[in-house]
């Protein structure tokens, strides 16, 4: 740690001393949280209660070089669940095209980890932003599922209120690994994406569209399952090519908001030296949400509809592809909240074929909401929220593990309190209760056959969680 922190702080010196001190400023700021969590059945079978803490120091550093000219950089320290004697460690892996060497938050961490560098340079003809920064963060928090990967993008204005946004991304760079080993790749085993959107902010609403293009090549040396035709499955390389496409609103009529954004992705998957065994397999993904919320005095109301595709194992076809709810965005304490499915190890459910994770997929939810501030710095929250699977099978392709299940979630009662002790300074308190849903009892032929493994009796839960922040 303490290296790294050295080294971070002589980074810092270097790019102070190298350029005019009276032409420097240096914007620090940062949060500082510490959270605990009791989970009184994660599994939902009565035997699996956990509680633990855990925290993490954020600190952000703006360099102002001059006017128009910026560098950010992120810092985070001491992330790690309390009483652990190594922070929490996830080991790079070749799995996945949206976070292998492109990361998440906390994914790669030691004690000290810097998880963005950002330059950020205006010119006449727009904002060039370059470095190690968010990606998949667009319009409402629904469907962000931010990490860290290269990019490159240009912002230019038109007029006051329109923006006109280009850049491209690196997500996976496979040819620099191809020196063999574990995670060996041919060459040309890179994701590279490309985005160009448009956003109009005016004084009630504010709107956007984006179009992103990935072509994903880090599965070529392998890594996509399919049938041999013999009862088992094998792993063969594939490219995968496709587009997202997603609106957004957010709009205010006092005492009204309303928000709104949709997913659409398109393409499909190759199978290369396989092509004639197999052939592309098309791809597909919905997701929407809607958000409406009414305020009245010291209190509102609203409520909120949201959708992600599930897959369809009767078509040759693959449903619900690349777009999802979303790891940022946490609807309820316990079904699909990441903070605490990725903090806390809180994947709900006991069997392999009937989990939910941090992520709302497969899904239809519905909720209501309402808060109240009682005093100025006391703010209450209350939510119900019920939902179901979009689909009810699970499996791809049919007879190679395709099972049915029912569709019902469950539902969910959410109360939480924020006080603010100090102006930078609160405290959260929370609890959950999860109704759990026949969803997770899984299939009626498994839980015959493997009845130890695959118990169909399923219990609810409830979820207990307090947290204090320091913002600086």
């Amino acid at each position: 740690m303490k290296k790294l922190l050295i080294g971070f702080l002589a980074l810092s010196l270097v790019v102070v001393f190298a350029i005019p001190a009276t032409a420097t400023d240096i914007d620090v700021s940062g949060t500082y949280y510490i959270r605990g969590w009791y989970d009184d059945s994660q599994l939902l079978n009565e035997s699996t209660a956990s509680a633990l803490y855990e925290q993490r120091l954020r600190v952000q550093s703006v360099f102002k070089v001059v006017e128009g000219l910026k560098l950010t950089v992120q810092l985070d320290a001491m992330e790690q669940v309390w009483g652990t004697n190594t922070p929490r460690t996830q080991p790079e892996g070749c799995s996945n095209w949206a976070t292998t060497n492109g990361f998440r938050d906390d994914t790669y961490e030691g004690n000290v980890s810097i998880e963005m560098t950002r330059l950020d340079f205006v010119t006449k003809f727009g904002l060039i932003s370059a470095g190690y920064w968010d990606t998949n963060v667009w319009g409402c928090e629904f469907g962000d599922n931010s990490f860290k990967v290269g990019r490159i993008q240009w912002t230019v204005p038109i007029g006051e209120k329109f923006y006109v946004i280009a850049g491209l991304e690196k997500d996976y760079e496979g040819d620099s690994r191809g020196w063999g080993g574990f995670c060996s790749q041919p060459s040309d085993a890179d994701t590279d994406a490309y985005i160009l959107a448009g956003i109009y902010r005016g004084e009630q609403v504010e709107a956007g569209l984006l179009w992103k293009g990935v072509r994903a090549a880090a599965y070529r040396e392998g890594g996509f399952t399919v049938p041999d035709g013999y009862g088992g499955y094998t792993s063969v390389p594939i490219t995968a090519a496709f587009n997202v496409l997603s609106p957004y609103f957010k709009a205010t009529f006092d005492p009204f908001y309303f928000e709104g954004q949709l997913y659409w992705a398109d393409g499909s998957i190759s199978f290369e030296d396989y092509a004639s065994s197999f052939p592309d397999v098309d791809l597909e993904g919905l997701s929407w949400y809607l958000m409406g919320k009414y305020s009245f005095g010291s209190a509102y109301i609203g409520g909120i509809v949201a959708y992600s595709q599930g897959d369809d194992p009767n078509t040759s076809s693959v449903e619900g592809y690349a777009v999802n709810g979303g790891w940022d965005w946490n609807p309820c304490l316990i079904l699909w909240n990441d903070d605490f499915n990725y903090k806390a190890n809180g994947v709900l459910g006991h069997n392999h074929y009937s989990r939910t994770d941090g992520q709302m997929r497969n899904a239809q939810l519905y909720q209501i909401f309402a808060g109240w501030n009682p005093m100025e710095d006391l703010a209450l929250k209350a939510s119900y929220t019920v939902a179901f699977a979009d689909q009810d099978m699970i499996g791809w392709p049919p007879g190679y593990g395709a099972m049915q299940v029912d569709d019902d979630y469950g539902s969910e009662l959410d109360i939480t309190a924020n006080y603010k002790i100090y102006a930078n300074l609160d405290y959260m308190v929370g609890f959950g209760y999860f109704w759990a849903g026949d969803f997770y009892k899984g299939n009626e032929v498994l839980r015959s056959v493997y009845e130890s493994q695959y118990d169909p009796e399923v219990s609810n839960t409830y979820l207990l969680v307090h947290k204090l922040t320091l913002s600086f």
